[in-house]
């Protein structure tokens, strides 16, 4: 079969090159097909600093009483929704380039995708959204708000965490394919981040006060587990170990 030729910037394959140090694998030049892949994301995830700071500020705003409470919950949603989704798509294109460099994969069976995904981070979202449902229908003083924002977090998780869950695998050989695992566990990480949407319930809790107990625990009760499960998430996510392999040129 036919394959294209690869293009890489010198920025993708610096970004590879750490990516791969991080993880155990010193090369002085990646693989085409790692450079790609595996560059795209390092460049997509650069601005996350900041990012993460305007989603903070964002997300402080909305507690004062001056914002009305929808707009509250909707434009601290869509600054955390949109961003990822964004950098996400500049990826999708990368691995498009990408799976033209190789024969066309399968895709893994749904079980090994989910374990490669993290069992953890599926309870995460499970448990951030199954969880802010209950609380958004029981204990919410806003629940149209909390239901719209919901709705839009979800939707943008659901696409991030299908491609990581169904998409083919992209690789030339056992050490790409130990590449295209660890990047479904990445990517899933990076570009659906279930845990902001946690913050919506300090959103609803805002808009009046004295809290009542009847609301104010079952926050508090629903927040710290679901902080809890992301930390274990996030504990199972640790740097890949990769296998030895062929992930680039050693210059002797």
């Amino acid at each position: 079969m036919v394959v294209e030729a690869a293009w890489t910037t010198l920025a993708e394959r610096q970004g590879a090159r750490a990516w791969l140090a991080r993880c155990g694998v010193v090369v002085d030049e990646p693989t085409p097909l790692l450079a790609v892949r595996v560059g795209s994301r390092v460049l997509a995830t650069r601005s996350y600093q900041a990012y993460s700071v305007l989603s903070s500020v964002v997300w402080g705003v909305a507690l004062f009483p001056p914002v009305p409470v929808l707009a509250r919950f909707l434009v601290f949603t869509v600054v955390c929704a949109a961003y990822p989704l964004l950098q996400w798509r500049r990826v999708c294109r990368a691995d498009r380039a990408a799976a033209r460099l190789v024969p066309a994969g399968a895709r893994p069976s749904l079980r090994v995708a989910a374990g490669q995904v993290g069992w953890w981070y599926l309870a995460a979202v499970v448990t951030t959204f199954g969880g802010g449902v209950v609380m958004c229908a029981v204990f919410a003083a806003h629940p149209a708000g909390w239901a719209a924002a919901l709705v839009i977090g979800a939707a943008s998780v659901a696409p991030v965490l299908g491609r990581a869950l169904r998409a083919p695998v992209i690789a030339e050989d056992k050490a790409s394919l130990a590449v295209d695992a660890a990047l479904r566990a990445h990517d899933a990480r990076a570009f659906a981040v279930p845990l902001v949407f946690t913050f919506l319930v300090w959103i609803d809790l805002s808009t009046g006060w004295p809290w009542p107990p009847a609301r104010f625990v079952p926050a508090v009760g629903y927040f710290v587990l679901v902080v809890a499960v992301h930390v274990g998430a996030l504990i199972e996510a640790r740097r890949p170990s990769l296998p030895p392999g062929h992930y680039g040129t050693v210059t002797p």
